[in-house]
């Protein structure tokens, strides 16, 4: 049990390294703080929702086929 500790305390160390080391990157750079991307709705990259909906309804299908399947 002490050994996963030690584990997630490096792990968790790393990640605020790695954010913080980042975050000066960002700031020599001199990017502002947040960057938000403005989607082209020419590029034809976004989803209906009338097709996810579709898309949803088959995977559903499929889950229970599935079940149904290997009840036996």
């Amino acid at each position: 049990m002490m050994n996963m500790d030690k584990k997630k305390k490096a792990a968790l160390a790393a990640v605020m390294q790695y954010l913080e080391t980042e975050r000066q990157q960002i700031a020599a750079i001199g990017v502002p703080a947040r960057i938000v991307a403005i989607p082209d709705p020419a590029a034809g990259g976004f989803a209906k929702p009338y097709g996810l909906s579709g898309r949803n309804a088959q995977m559903q299908t499929r889950t229970m086929m599935h079940y149904r399947a290997l009840r036996g």
